[in-house]
């Protein structure tokens, strides 16, 4: 898959071997947004990456194989008896509390929170980070009968590692490109 890890780990790899980079879209980076998808599609090129759209893969025959194909909760939030999306995510309110378990809260990739009005948060690092700090705010809030705080993050960035091509530096849910190259790349390692 051409998401995120799937990219990052096919540019990182192709220095050493043959990288193939199936996505079943008939477009790269579906998730990634237009306007990095032509950057993104360089860069595979630039370090070798061979790419086919419109492919999933069915079998492995015994060659190296890394399959990067989605996000999913960890299966620990079926034990809960809570409503989860369709990545398993625990919605939550606000304060990141499960809905209809008030005492319990969740972060990072287990938790379908609101990262604005109009967003759900990624199952990403810059969301998890966030989100495990609000969570654990809000669980010793709770506990010591505190005000707890809604989970809030309005300002979305990403920066996407390419290999030896650099990294590409988004802004914005709409993915606005910011920098690419080395000068993301050097974003990327701060």
């Amino acid at each position: 898959g051409s998401g995120f890890t799937g990219i990052e780990l096919a540019t990182e790899l192709a220095s050493r071997f043959h990288v193939v980079l199936l996505e079943r879209a008939d477009v790269l980076a579906p998730s990634l947004g237009e306007e990095p998808r032509e950057q993104i599609g360089r860069a595979l090129k630039d370090v070798g990456v061979e790419v086919r759209l419109g492919a999933a893969l069915d079998r492995v025959d015994g060659e190296t194989t890394v399959w990067c194909g989605g996000l999913v909760a960890h299966p620990l939030t079926r034990t809960l008896p809570a409503e989860r999306d369709a990545l398993a995510r625990l919605l939550t309110e606000p304060s990141l509390a499960v809905c209809g378990l008030p005492d319990v809260y969740a972060a990072g990739d287990v938790a379908h929170a609101l990262a604005d009005d109009d967003h759900v948060a990624l199952m990403s690092c810059q969301h998890a980070i966030k989100l495990g700090q609000f969570a654990g705010h809000n669980a010793m809030s709770d506990l010591l009968g505190r005000p707890t705080m809604p989970y809030r993050q309005p300002i979305y960035r990403m920066c996407l590692d390419l290999g030896g091509a650099g990294a590409l530096q988004t802004d914005g849910w709409e993915r606005r490109v910011l920098a690419s190259g080395m000068q993301a790349k050097a974003v990327k390692r701060e």
